[in-house]
């Protein structure tokens, strides 16, 4: 299991030049946590689909929670999927997902046996949403979902808990206690501003290029920083059906 790989986009050159898909793989364990940004229409969520199918190809196996704070079309169709979590019920999936984290990391006997990976699109604006119920109500659920992201990225590697989030700016301010800098793949869609590249890629040297929608820069532990390419995927309805193939075998549905 340790050393799985997945693809984790295409070498941008190979594919714009050549039409070639020269996949850049990356190991599951060393880079279970991810960060993914971009602007509005960078493509991002087309992104996500894309990874999503090849970390179930790479791991059929892997166990995912996956929260989508807007609810969107892009991943409606795993509705009804056990580890599936729409709007407000993000919250639970965090926390569920903290639960299983917390368990295994107490039973030595968990350990090691499979993996897991905590998906989350648009995480700012759910913990904007959590910040101002909290306000309003005097409850402190930001809080329990920024502690619990913390100590997933700080501590989760060990065994086997990744986590993935998705969002527009990466903010310092949504990882508790330095957390950011303990994903191990940074990807940045589209064109970044001056700003946004010492945010994501401090002390890098940035190619200057311009970037279409699925393309951008990616960092990856033990790396070069390099372009990246997320194609389109052709055939939308089958590449949705075979993710869900893969997850109905292993994980049971709601009923």
């Amino acid at each position: 299991m340790e050393g799985i790989e997945m693809t984790f986009g295409y070498e941008l050159e190979a594919f714009s030049r050549y039409g070639l898909t020269i996949p850049i793989k990356l190991g599951l364990a060393s880079h279970c946590h991810a960060l993914i940004t971009g602007s509005s229409g960078s493509g991002k969520s087309q992104a996500l689909l894309f990874l999503i199918g090849k970390l179930l190809q790479a791991f059929p196996g892997i166990s995912i929670y996956l929260c989508d704070f807007k609810n969107s079309k892009d991943f409606s169709f795993l509705e009804g999927y056990a580890h599936y979590y729409a709007g407000q019920d993000c919250y639970a999936g965090v926390m569920d997902y903290y639960q299983k984290f917390s368990h295994v990391r107490t039973d030595r006997a968990l350990q090691g046996r499979t993996r897991h990976v905590l998906i989350f699109d648009e995480y700012p604006a759910f913990v904007s949403y959590l910040q101002m119920k909290d306000k309003a109500n005097k409850t402190k659920l930001a809080n329990d979902v920024l502690g619990a992201v913390a100590e997933i990225l700080m501590l989760g590697r060990g065994i086997g808990f990744g986590c993935w989030i998705v969002t527009q700016r990466p903010d310092s301010a949504l990882f508790s206690n330095g957390a950011r800098d303990n994903f191990m793949a940074l990807c940045a869609l589209s064109n970044l501003s001056k700003e946004q590249k010492s945010m994501i890629f401090p002390g890098q040297e940035i190619p200057d290029l311009v970037f279409q929608a699925g393309e951008g820069m990616l960092l990856a532990d033990g790396r070069k920083i390099m372009p990246v390419k997320y194609p389109l995927i052709e055939n939308d309805a089958d590449w949705k059906q075979h993710i869900l193939d893969i997850l109905n075998g292993g994980l049971q549905h709601r009923k």
